[in-house]
């Protein structure tokens, strides 16, 4: 790794631009990407979250290479954690691209690249930067409380139709994640802040840096306080049952951690008490998770049923999953497989189109397989494997527990789907790994000399520079993509199908192995009755994502060019996924009736006419009183 001086005073005065700049634009970025949310793009809490952050890495990288090429000897250094990580990363990349048959165009993936550069960069930084990359994580937890709590007063809009608070996030689910990623940092900070102040402060008896250590010492403080208290004030709200737990864990931890008082107390009691006190400790805990459990029990019971149709996906592909970011493209047809099977099972009420399995390590297992899960099972071996100084202690737990509350949150919630999550848990991966006094021997005196004569790095240096022209070139067409695509989707919305179509078609060169890209532009094709291309679409789109919109919309292409037949199957199959749904057994019904098969479309209607209804709405009613109407009809013939 790079080998910067340890004193603080060379962060101040003899920092080099570079250098200073590279930590300022990680700060900036640790900051920033939380709260950006530009409506120019689809799904814009996610994408345009993205886009800006493939920029930066982009741009980051270009100036880095041409930094490392201009040094002339840097000194590398691996930890067990840098090595099992990097293992994972080309395990993913290899069989996302040789072991898999299909592959999809993957935001997650873009995000991986980025986030893995951003881990080298991360472990090239000054321990002492730590703490303020550190700060800049609570400034952005910060910044998203108040969004929150402005949210909630309406001052703000949120970004989900029924939730009143989101953040810059899509829904609640995502803020909480966020947030409770980075209340440990926050309440660690508070907790142990003469260490950090001791660590960042100036060793120099100067006024002007008696000043700056005057800063340093309120900045510590009154960031991290009001971290702590805006966080706590907000958390509650989003009613994240994972978000609560996480908290309250971390907080446990590192409250222990920092007076050791159930650790004196314990010490103190008999063997009997102590026996007594750890069942009713676990008796507690078992009474608090049935609590929550019962708090929201149909969502409780949705993600149990989620949990226990993705182990039929693991059963399936044991070895290496379904493929990196393919759950979404597997899952619904292993519920609608399920359903099919059990036609009357409880569950059926609980069932939705789902995109992930609230739970990254069994979502992560499904898609990477055993091999994969063994890989990552030995990452988080090697993280409680790490040896830490004495100076740097604190510090160390500190992100270890930071880590532990994105771990809580992660067996019932999706963080890895979350940008923002994800940039924090790599800051403190790379930060913890560069803590780590146990490096590989072999590497540890292990020297790159770049002193190639002049011809060779010019020719290194151009082929860089391609690579960077191809890269930005990439970008601009991607961002050009997601901006048509938006535009396709604000004229459909309009009616404009016409122009929404030709958006879409402007948007698919870059998109075209995007699941959800292909739903929308197939849905806009089967409405404008361009059938024969929506199903080519469609079909597509299958192959990528699937969901009962997709089914329903297939099947509608198939009944307007009249291959029933096909219809029939995919509405069924719409319908299997979730059985709670009257529309597809409506296009069903309409179906059977107009291709004359009086019987089906008559036992359809029937179906229909005794379905228990999960949420009234007028949409249920009026098909109720259509169907009653299609069997008086059917039964005068």
């Amino acid at each position: 790794m790079l080998v910067f001086r340890d004193n603080i005073i060379s962060t101040f005065i003899c920092l080099k631009t570079k250098k200073f700049l590279l930590i300022s634009s990680l700060t900036l970025l640790l900051v920033c990407i939380p709260q950006i949310n530009l409506p120019s793009f689809p799904k814009s809490t996610i994408t345009s979250k993205f886009i800006v952050f493939i920029y930066f890495c982009t741009s980051l990288f270009c100036l880095s290479v041409f930094w490392i090429l201009k040094s002339k000897v840097t000194k590398l250094s691996l930890s067990k954690v840098d090595i099992t990580l990097a293992t994972l990363f080309i395990y993913i990349v290899c069989n996302r691209y040789f072991f898999q048959s299909e592959y999809s165009f993957s935001i997650r993936f873009l995000e991986l690249l980025g986030l893995s550069f951003l881990y080298v960069i991360f472990r090239t930084l000054n321990i002492k930067l730590f703490y303020f990359l550190l700060l800049g994580i609570i400034v952005s937890g910060v910044f998203q409380s108040i969004y929150g709590n402005l949210q909630l007063l309406g001052y703000f809009p949120s970004n989900h139709s029924v939730f009143i608070l989101t953040g810059s996030f899509f829904n609640p689910g995502p803020y909480a994640g966020f947030l409770v990623s980075v209340f440990p940092i926050a309440l660690g900070v508070y907790l142990f802040r003469e260490n950090v102040i001791s660590h960042v402060k100036l060793n120099i008896k100067n006024k002007s840096f008696l000043l700056i250590n005057t800063f340093i010492e309120h900045a510590v403080k009154y960031i991290s306080v009001i971290g702590v208290i805006s966080i706590s004030l907000v958390i509650p709200a989003t009613q994240s049952r994972a978000s609560w737990l996480a908290a309250i864990l971390s907080s446990i931890f590192l409250l222990e951690l920092r007076y050791k008082t159930l650790k004196k107390r314990f010490n103190l009691l008999s063997k009997l008490k102590k026996v007594v006190l750890a069942i009713l400790i676990l008796l507690i805990v078992g009474m608090s998770l049935f609590g929550v459990y019962h708090l929201k029990k149909g969502s409780s019971d949705g993600r149990l049923f989620i949990w226990k149709t993705s182990t039929e996906i693991i059963k399936d592909n044991p070895f290496f999953g379904v493929g990196f970011d393919r759950f979404k493209a597997h899952y619904m047809n292993y519920q609608a497989n399920y359903f099919s099977k059990n036609e009357e099972a409880s569950t059926a009420l609980v069932a939705d189109n789902t995109y992930y399995a609230f739970n990254e390590f069994m979502q992560f297992t499904s898609e990477n397989g055993i091999l994969g899960f063994i890989i990552l099972m030995s990452i988080l071996y090697f993280i409680t494997k790490i040896l830490i100084t004495k100076e740097n202690f604190y510090l160390g737990k500190l992100l270890g527990i930071s880590l532990l509350s994105i771990g809580v949150f992660a067996f019932f919630s999706y963080p890895m789907e979350i940008l923002p999550i994800k940039l924090v848990m790599c800051f403190l991966l790379a930060a913890l790994a560069k803590l780590d006094e146990n490096i590989i021997k072999p590497l540890q005196t292990f020297k790159i000399k770049i002193r190639a004569k002049r011809t060779l790095k010019i020719l290194i240096k151009g082929a860089v520079l391609l690579a960077i022209i191809f890269s930005f070139k990439y970008l601009n067409k991607l961002n050009s993509g997601f901006k048509n695509w938006e535009l396709a989707l604000n004229s459909y919305q309009y009616g404009d199908y016409e122009r929404a179509i030709q958006k879409y078609k402007n948007a698919y060169p870059e998109l075209r192995n995007n699941g959800e890209f292909l739903m929308n532009y197939g849905k806009a094709l089967s409405i404008y009755k361009q059938d024969k291309k929506a199903v080519e679409i469609l079909e597509r789109a299958k192959i990528h994502l699937n969901t009962t919109i997709i089914e329903t919309a297939l099947g509608n292409a198939y009944n307007s060019i009249e291959h029933y037949k096909e219809a029939e199957i995919v509405y069924k199959h719409a319908a299997d996924m979730i059985p709670s749904r009257f529309y597809p057994l409506y296009l069903l019904a309409k179906l059977y009736d107009k291709s004359g098969q009086k019987e089906k479309a008559m036992s359809m209607a029937e179906i229909i006419l005794k379905k228990e209804i999960k949420v009234p709405s007028t949409a249920i009613t009026e098909i109720k009183h259509e169907m009653n109407n299609l069997m008086i009809k059917l039964n005068m013939k």
